[in-house]
């Protein structure tokens, strides 16, 4: 039976593309999570110079602050998988991306510290369902047979984005003293990510049916527990560092 997009079939060349590692699906995917993570990183370092110059804020302050967006991001991710799980992910997917880019909008906007802090923790919320949405989607367009290879190059480009983002936001501040130009350019390069989505085709899903009641395992695999204290260690040793 031919596959479909959208409800309409395939072609066979295109079922036969789908086959390879660096299908068009798979590098759309890839390079808009560079692109999502590059936004990101940008302003990471500077922000906290960016509530200095602003706003005076303090260091406590300024830690209040930035933390909303990881609070926000680890509440939501939960709830993530079963929302990706449950409806059309490239329509998901292009929802939180679209939200994600246009929040950066809101910093451009924000003339007050409260008001920075509000729209932080909210912009950390789409970020969260993003990553992912999109490593799931990822993970989609990836033939069986090249599962394994694809997810580490997927992975790479996190840390390709985690790599020069900050030094490139370092040096145009540093070479325009503007936080605005930061701001925008973080929203172009989200906004570019966005479009990466929209170009994804993925493969019609079959309808559920016969759908298992909720329960917490649907949002907390509780088997998986040992592994999350592993990765918990490792990301508390990230943190400590990074900060």
């Amino acid at each position: 039976m031919a596959q479909k997009v959208n409800g309409e079939p395939l072609p066979a060349t295109s079922s036969a593309a789908s086959e390879k590692l660096w299908n068009s699906n798979y590098c759309m995917a890839m390079t808009s999570n560079f692109l999502l993570f590059f936004a990101f990183y940008i302003l990471t370092p500077l922000l906290p110079i960016y509530l200095d110059a602003q706003f005076a804020a303090d260091k406590h302050m300024m830690g209040f602050v930035l933390s909303g967006y990881v609070v926000a991001c680890l509440l939501v991710r939960p709830f993530s998988g079963f929302i990706v799980d449950s409806f059309d992910r490239r329509k998901v997917l292009l929802c939180c991306f679209f939200f994600f880019f246009i929040c950066f909008l809101g910093y451009v906007g924000a003339g007050t510290l409260m008001l920075f802090a509000i729209i932080r923790t909210i912009h950390g919320l789409p970020f969260g369902a993003v990553t992912v949405a999109n490593s799931t989607v990822a993970i989609d367009s990836l033939p069986s047979r090249h599962r394994s290879v694809g997810i580490g190059y997927y992975g790479l480009s996190n840390n390709l984005a985690m790599a020069f983002a900050p030094s490139v936001g370092i040096w145009i501040y540093s070479a325009t003293g503007n936080f605005e130009v930061l701001f925008w350019l973080a929203f172009v390069m989200a906004m570019a990510g966005f479009v990466c989505v929209y170009l994804i085709r993925l493969p019609a899903r079959a309808a559920v049916r016969n759908r298992q009641p909720l329960s917490l395992d649907r949002f907390f695999l509780t088997r998986a527990w040992l592994m999350a204290v592993n990765i918990t260690f490792f990301a508390l040793c990230w943190g400590i560092m990074s900060n």
